[in-house]
């Protein structure tokens, strides 16, 4: 009789907006810190994407 197997822990998919070039605003690849525009083959920066956060209003 053997064990049954159990799947490895993985992280939950985020379900956030993807990152889209500043030049050309097609989705990003990549990340965290450096991403990749594949249709301009350029390089982003985190830093250099808009990513503005606002807090959810209380109810």
């Amino acid at each position: 009789m053997s064990l049954p197997i159990t799947p490895a822990f993985r992280r939950p998919i985020r379900l956030t907006a993807a990152k889209s070039c500043p030049r050309c605003r097609t989705a990003l690849t990549g990340g965290p810190v450096l991403y990749h525009c594949g249709p301009c083959s350029r390089a982003v920066y985190a830093a250099d994407l808009n990513a503005e956060f606002t807090p959810r209003r209380p109810r």
